[in-house]
């Protein structure tokens, strides 16, 4: 461990977003129940270094689409089988830069039937909560960016979606 005798020249934002406010409802039997997505815009320059999917027993796949200003859309994590027991913090292997004006768009599908063998009931519908027979969509990612960048100032939500700061 080493203390710096100078200050750190760039800051390390931890957060997540959530898509529909988080208020989604699942339907009973529904073997790929896609959320609504979770969006953000980037109002400066950020350098994506993490990213962390976080859903419950019915998660089924989770992706993260950077969507750069030129319309571009750039998978930056795919996780095609979510498996609730690998909770797994994804580091770009180089940051990854986006510029301002850029959104970071997540999806996420969830099967909420008999298919999915660790599914506790697929005839209730579920909703959001903390326990893990609810259901959670936690798309954490995190972003470097200047030291003495304000980070009210770094992103906007769009429509439909929250944020939280991690916690």
């Amino acid at each position: 461990f080493t203390v710096s005798e100078e200050p750190p020249a760039r800051q390390w934002l931890a957060t997540q977003v959530s898509g529909a406010g988080a208020t989604f409802a699942i339907p009973p039997n529904d073997p790929n129940w896609a959320a609504p997505p979770a969006q953000v815009e980037f109002l400066t320059d950020v350098e994506l270094v993490q990213m962390m999917p976080h859903m419950h027993l019915r998660g089924k796949d989770m992706t993260y689409h950077v969507i750069f200003p030129d319309g571009r859309d750039q998978i930056v994590l795919s996780v095609p089988k979510y498996d609730f027991n690998w909770q797994i913090a994804y580091q770009a292997a180089t940051p990854i830069k986006i510029p301002k004006g850029s959104r970071l768009r997540v999806e996420a599908h969830y099967n909420n039937s008999t298919s999915n063998k660790f599914n506790p009931d697929p005839n209730r519908r579920v909703y959001p909560g903390r326990m893990t027979w609810e259901e959670m969509f936690n798309p954490f990612f995190g972003v470097i960016v200047e030291k003495d960048t304000d980070p009210a100032r770094v992103m906007k939500l769009l429509f439909g979606t929250t944020i939280s700061d991690g916690a």
